[in-house]
């Protein structure tokens, strides 16, 4: 298992940085995500770890040694590709074993390591089969073990499930985390799904106009975003501008807002805005509590229900708070039986999930998840 570090990245296409300054560690036989919208650099940034491409600054690390001149065949990288790149004319055993057969392997050595990973993956009754033959979770496992066969000492998968059904998802996950565990390999996956990240990684890298913007544990990132862009793409939050008025004494980084909402303690991250300064308000649907029961130190406030939106095992409550300010609660299905569209409701929530993000932001819809805009 290799830890993989990535030292100022920097790659221009024209006058476009495609990747700009990227720091970012993959851990040994960790699951790294790299999550972010279309354009935002993340195939770059792989084709600059694996040696597709020459970056035009900065420093690739695997353990101790540096790899920026080391061809691509040498990095000791398996990748799978959004398009799978299945060749039509060769059957599953031939393209599992291409990889080998380019190394100049025997065929001994061959004939096992393809036997013992076709078998590991479940396709070995496949083995004669072409592309045209197969399902498409059959063709992931199929590009999945062309990308194992040779051991690789790190693994990057390119949104290679984006195309499936959430069933086939869901099972080709299973089988790319029992691979994963192992063969105990480094792994980097691409996406532009924050539910697959949020559920996946190990460790999860958000990145935006070539940049990585925030990287942590995946439940930090959501709980704790750094700015309004991490916020809304991890999933619903409620925003609102508002102006600091003051600060905590109790050193916990808490700060009290003025907002449409009325005045709330929140908590912000590092770098405290001082007094009078302009900060947006992040507040997620579930973190939102219903009821009279309010737990001392919680913030409250009134809301009209609106809109009641069945979710299966939960309801989105779409309602009114004061100034006819939109709100977005979640809550279960069996919390939320005496529920009825236009009562009175009040709502809480606890100051460490009002979370104070710098600066004002044009907020948008509540049907978005999110509330609307200005301080009164």
């Amino acid at each position: 298992m290799i830890r993989v570090i990535l030292e100022g990245l920097v790659k221009h296409y024209g006058g476009i940085a495609a990747v700009d300054g990227v720091s970012l560690e993959l851990r040994p036989g960790g699951m790294t995500f790299v999550l972010g919208p279309s354009g935002a650099g993340k195939t770059t940034l792989a084709r600059l770890v694996a040696g597709l491409e020459a970056p035009d600054d900065g420093e690739i690390f695997f353990d101790d040694r540096m790899v920026q001149a080391v061809p691509a065949h040498e990095r000791g990288v398996g990748m799978v590709f959004e398009d799978l790149g299945l060749w039509p004319g060769l059957s599953v055993v031939e393209t599992v074993g291409y990889p080998l057969r380019v190394r100049k392997q025997s065929r001994g050595e061959r004939r096992y390591r393809v036997a013992e990973t076709l078998t590991a993956l479940r396709i070995d009754s496949l083995a004669g089969r072409r592309p045209d033959q197969l399902t498409p979770p059959q063709r992931f496992r199929t590009a999945l073990a062309r990308a194992v066969v040779t051991h690789p000492e790190l693994l990057i998968l390119d949104a290679p499930l984006r195309t499936l059904s959430p069933r086939a998802r869901e099972e080709s996950w299973e089988d790319l985390r029992r691979v994963h565990h192992e063969a105990g390999v480094t792994t980097m996956v691409l996406t532009d799904d924050p539910d697959e990240a949020l559920a996946q990684a190990d460790w999860l890298a958000v990145m935006d106009l070539g940049r990585i913007v925030q990287a942590g544990p995946p439940q930090e990132l959501y709980n704790r975003p750094v700015d309004v862009f991490v916020a809304r793409l991890l999933g619903p939050t409620n925003l609102l501008q508002g102006q600091v008025e003051s600060h905590g004494s109790d050193g916990r980084g808490e700060v009290v807002v003025r907002t449409p909402l009325g005045r709330l303690i929140g908590q912000s991250g590092p770098g405290h805005p001082s007094p009078g300064a302009p900060v947006t308000i992040s507040v997620r649907p579930e973190t939102l509590a219903v009821g009279p029961t309010i737990p001392a130190g919680w913030n409250r406030f009134p809301a009209t229900l609106e809109r009641i939106v069945f979710r299966g095992h939960l309801r989105q409550l779409h309602a009114r708070g004061p100034g006819d300010w939109p709100i977005l609660v979640s809550v279960l299905q069996s919390h939320s039986h005496g529920l009825r569209e236009g009562q009175s409701l009040t709502l809480s929530v606890a100051p460490e999930h009002v979370v104070v993000l710098p600066g004002k932001f044009a907020v948008g819809k509540a049907s978005d998840g999110v509330g609307g805009a200005g301080v009164p």
